[in-house]
């Protein structure tokens, strides 16, 4: 759907320049494209369970579409921080984060504020949310995970 919203817009503008050349000619140089590409269809996530929890507690920095805040929040789409080792992405939601990071070339020096507060259960959902959503892992995450970080971190 996302896809679609970038892509109806370039069709239309391409659908609107192929026909005419400067002096309103024809321009037949111009290949005019009559179907758009088939795009991949994300999976409607709208009811996993850590959906709610991602948009009360990540969405405010990392945005509805995982690319973060330029220059303050670093994106999570298709990340090592996502991708990555359960253990330290869970220690991330659990405990926060205060250290200069890279991600996709660019740093970020933002404090990301500890969520204890949420149940293990909680953390596995909107983990496992998020990499179904911006991630490539497959891997879930589970609530057994969060509670052994939980308690050797403490």
């Amino acid at each position: 759907m996302k896809a679609n919203i970038i892509l109806i817009p370039a069709i239309l503008l391409l659908f609107s320049c192929a026909g005419k050349t400067e002096k309103g000619k024809e321009n037949e140089s111009v290949k005019v494209v009559k179907e758009p590409p088939v795009v991949e269809q994300q999976a409607d996530l709208s009811d996993h369970p850590g959906q709610p929890l991602y948009t009360q507690h990540c969405l405010p920095c990392h945005q509805a579409d995982g690319n973060g805040v330029p220059g303050m929040y670093p994106p999570i789409v298709e990340t090592k921080w996502v991708n990555g080792d359960n253990k330290t992405l869970i220690s991330i939601v659990v405990h926060g984060m205060d250290e200069e990071i890279e991600v996709n070339g660019e740093f970020y020096n933002t404090i990301m504020a500890p969520l204890p507060h949420l149940s293990d259960q909680q953390v596995s959902d909107v983990l496992n949310y998020v990499r179904r959503q911006f991630g490539s892992s497959t891997e879930k995450i589970t609530p057994e995970e969060v509670k052994i970080v939980r308690e050797n971190e403490s």
